[in-house]
């Protein structure tokens, strides 16, 4: 795994703990931040795209391989995806299927590295079209409000060619760990927003305010070591 990777997962991974069932979350049964509704709603995605493309599983040369896209949710290997392999879940498990949800699909490791390491907490946290919105949003305050040449960028949640070239934009005026402190501000807006809208969510309202707190603060230590 990248060192770019590595930073930005050892501050995830201390937010995402053991395993948990919260009566109030929507993800149900957890284990080191990896939920039973996520893993289902992507061993489903991972059916419905075998029959789309028309592949079953017999003959399938990539069945029961990590290249399957249900196989690597079945982490008990016990040839179905239900609540057990959330309590088999380990911590380089959740940390694999993190890199490759979030951190590989979100093209993160092209992204200078403040950026690439708040965008890849929020999918973690929030989802990744979620994160990757806010993200953009920061990256366009901080672009028509500092730079000397922009051009405004789509929040459209899609990390693609022109918000790598805003990104990089950013890096190159020094303006990159100002956009992801900004991202994080929005990110607890966010927050509270939800919880006024979901009373039952309050309950998660102080952790989530903590978790962008602590993350601002990692972002200042690295960027010391940076400088």
């Amino acid at each position: 795994m990248s060192d770019a990777f590595q930073l930005a997962h050892a501050f995830t991974a201390r937010w995402e703990g053991g395993l948990s069932d919260h009566p109030s979350d929507p993800g149900g049964l957890t284990k080191h931040g990896v939920s039973l509704r996520w893993v289902q709603d992507l061993a489903r995605q991972a059916r419905e795209e075998c029959r789309r493309l028309l592949r079953s599983c017999d003959g399938c040369t990539e069945r029961s391989t990590p290249q399957c896209g249900w196989y690597s949710l079945d982490l008990d290997m016990d040839g179905d995806v239900d609540a057990d392999d959330i309590r088999a879940c380990t911590r380089a498990q959740a940390a694999a299927l993190f890199k490759a949800r979030f951190w590989d699909r979100l093209h993160c490791k092209a992204l200078p590295l403040p950026l690439a390491v708040t965008l890849y907490d929020g999918a973690v946290n929030m989802g990744p079209a979620r994160a990757a919105r806010q993200l953009q949003r920061a990256m366009n305050v901080t672009g028509e409000a500092q730079l000397d040449h922009y051009s405004p960028i789509a929040e459209d949640g899609i990390m693609g060619p022109r918000t790598q070239e805003l990104a990089e934009a950013l890096a190159a005026a020094h303006l990159d760990f100002y956009a992801a402190r900004l991202s994080l501000r929005l990110r607890e807006t966010f927050y509270r927003d939800l919880a006024a809208r979901r009373p039952s969510m309050r309950v998660f309202l102080a952790g989530w305010r903590n978790r962008a707190r602590s993350l601002a603060q990692y972002l200042a230590e690295l960027e010391r070591g940076a400088a």
